[in-house]
């Protein structure tokens, strides 16, 4: 019935269809654009470069252990002058972090099967 209503129904010689599959002629000399995404170039590390005098989590976490004398480079609490020197940044900084940011507290594993 449709064959009737619309005529007689041929494809284009070739088979291909009529749109979507065109070839492109005409190529354009601009050049493409830049891509830009979120993620900063990294470094040797796997890691975006920091600024001189930049922390990141990992170095907060140290420093905390590392005034604890909880971390496995160093054995017993280390002062905050030392702590300094090896993180690069003022004395002044590593008392704020220390004053002012905590570490989670740890769970043993008594405490993760009683909770269990």
């Amino acid at each position: 019935m449709l064959k009737k209503m619309a005529g007689t129904i041929r494809s284009k010689p070739g088979g291909k269809l009529e749109m979507g599959e065109a070839f492109i002629v005409q190529k354009y000399k601009r050049p493409l654009p830049k891509i830009r995404s979120s993620v900063g170039e990294s470094g040797r590390d796997g890691q975006k470069p920091l600024l001189p005098g930049t922390l990141t989590i990992a170095q907060l976490q140290e420093i905390m252990l590392l005034h604890q004398g909880k971390s496995g480079d160093h054995k017993g609490p280390m002062d905050i002058q030392n702590i300094a020197k090896k993180f690069g940044v003022d004395s002044v900084q590593v008392e704020q972090i220390l004053q002012f940011i905590s570490l989670p507290p740890e769970q043993d594993k008594s405490d993760k099967n009683k909770s269990n």
